[in-house]
């Protein structure tokens, strides 16, 4: 495969030549018209001017006119070539482009996953968090009940969780966090 920026060069330079030809092909095209109508009229004339019942063409003017149609033929073939030599550069490109775009595609679709991979990753953490607090919460309660042993007054535990369902808790701290105008 031409690499992306060679096919886009080839295209640049047959697209300058394809609009150069096409600007040349309508200026012949143009003169051609000119000389045909002068052909045609002269014909015009010449019937006119003969009178005859029976009309014929004369050959010069046959000839030149076979040769004008000859030449808008070879100029449209010269537009055609130029359109085949432009097509597989064109097809190229967009080739390289859906090759490139497919490349991003694949290259955000693994960050995606990535994204999806590091949330499952915090809420494993969560889990984890969550044993945390309920062993400390634990140690809380068996330090407040030796000072309760000592003769002092229990302090205030910090409330425990109300579900053990990991689910549930997170959808509260959620719940917590929008109401704290955090979320």
């Amino acid at each position: 495969m031409v690499p992306a920026s060679t096919a886009v060069e080839r295209l640049a330079k047959l697209l300058a030549d394809e609009t150069r030809i096409e600007e040349k092909i309508r200026d012949t095209k143009a003169a051609l018209s000119i000389v045909q109508k002068r052909v045609s009229e002269s014909l015009v004339k010449h019937y006119i001017a003969m009178k005859e019942p029976r009309i014929q063409m004369p050959e010069d003017l046959m000839r030149e006119e076979e040769s004008f149609e000859r030449l808008l033929q070879a100029l449209q073939d010269m537009k055609s070539e130029i359109a085949k030599q432009i097509r597989p550069v064109e097809e190229q490109i967009i080739q390289a482009n859906v090759d490139h775009l497919r490349q991003i595609f694949s290259q955000e679709s693994r960050r995606l996953c990535k994204c999806l991979e590091e949330i499952d990753d915090n809420i494993l953490a969560c889990r984890q968090y969550l044993e945390d607090y309920e062993r400390i919460r634990s140690n809380l309660h068996n330090l407040n009940e030796k000072i309760s042993q000592l003769g002092a007054e229990s302090l205030v535990l910090p409330d425990g969780l109300p579900t053990l369902d990991l689910g549930e808790i997170v959808r509260e701290r959620i719940e917590y966090l929008r109401s704290q105008g955090k979320l």
